[in-house]
């Protein structure tokens, strides 16, 4: 009798992951689509939740107008921003191949004024481009493939117009029927896992509230800061620098890093005007947001530090593309709650 139930359990087991399985071959084009609109509802929850009490209760029509909002203040900027790098990235990588003949000869010219050492050094470094044609060629070939990958990623409109699409109506419904659906698969946790296991991902839609609006979002906001300094000072792809300025407020390091340099660039060319506006932005704006906007946003959340956000981002693209920016830091979060959990002292 044991072993027939036995037997019965591992079929029941085996059918279940053949159905999974099945299920996951199926939906699998979409999962990208899925992933993005379950964290714009766990993110947008409380706004979602607020214009539902305003509308009376009435679930459908509130969730309509969060779509509208999300396309509004999320989708439209994020598109045209996209846009912007990817154009930005050409161009740059268009220059890099106008200046790349020019690079070795150049490089040796600018070492050898440099007082005392310079001579005898760029004298090694001359050697070092001993074959400067081999040079050249493996630049301009290396050239040519990176913007077209990188243009093709973030320029790629049909397919991210399709996603955005499908994510849009995903989204709605995970607005319309979100409450039931958090109860169910609390409950599946519970029976597959425990109480234990279910209490543990309890807390998902908070992490993924702080690590949006307490790290990502701080970043982000600094990019545009970042960016819009950059513009009005002149410089030359403002939008590549933003993006670089809020990679890098993902770090310790900071945008100090991108707007420092920048400025120093502008004051040796002799805008002195644009150099110190560009500096003064760079500390009592952007980096002073860093402090105003992440203490807001994640007061009484989880505190994700910050090596472990720049991990979790960077790792996150890695392994799943643009919507890693999001899941890698989550993850992250999600791990760090585990290891408290785990060490904590009973």
């Amino acid at each position: 009798m044991a072993d027939s139930s036995r037997s019965q359990r591992w079929v029941q087991w085996a059918g279940h992951a053949l159905i999974i399985g099945a299920a996951l071959l199926v939906v699998n084009p979409f999962l990208v689509a899925v992933g993005w609109a379950a964290i714009l509802a766990f993110a947008t929850w409380p706004v979602y939740g607020r214009l539902q009490g305003w509308l009376g209760g009435r679930t459908r029509l509130a969730a309509l107008a969060m779509i509208l909002l999300v396309v509004l203040v999320i989708l439209i900027p994020a598109t045209l921003l996209s846009l912007a790098l990817a154009a930005e990235i050409r161009h740059t990588f268009a220059a890099l191949k106008v200046s790349a003949p020019a690079l070795p000869s150049g490089v040796v010219a600018f070492v050898r004024e440099i007082p005392w050492v310079g001579p005898p050094l760029a004298d090694r470094v001359a050697g070092t481009f001993a074959n400067p044609a081999a040079i050249e060629r493996w630049i301009l070939d290396n050239a040519g493939g990176w913007p077209s990958a990188i243009a093709s990623a973030a320029g790629n409109v049909g397919r991210n117009a399709l996603e955005g699409v499908l994510a849009l109506v995903t989204l709605f419904f995970l607005y319309l029927h979100g409450d039931a659906l958090a109860g169910q698969i609390e409950r599946a946790l519970a029976r597959a896992g425990g109480e234990r296991m279910a209490a543990t991902f309890r807390p998902l839609a908070e992490t993924v509230r702080a690590v949006m609006y307490g790290t990502l979002l701080t970043a982000l906001a600094q990019g545009v800061l970042a960016m819009t300094g950059y513009w009005v000072a002149g410089l030359r792809a403002p939008v590549l620098l933003g993006a670089l300025s809020a990679l890098l407020a993902l770090t310790p390091a900071g945008t100090a890093f991108v707007y420092v340099p920048a400025s120093v660039w502008l004051l040796l060319e002799g805008k002195l005007a644009a150099g110190l506006f560009l500096l003064g932005w760079g500390m009592f704006v952007v980096s002073l947001a860093d402090n105003l906007i992440r203490s807001w946003f994640l007061a009484g959340a989880l505190q994700l530090p910050f090596l472990l956000g720049f991990f979790g981002v960077l790792g996150g693209v890695l392994a799943f593309g643009p919507i890693g920016l999001f899941v890698g830091p989550i993850v992250v979060a999600m791990l760090l709650a585990l290891w408290r959990e785990g060490t904590a002292e009973p």
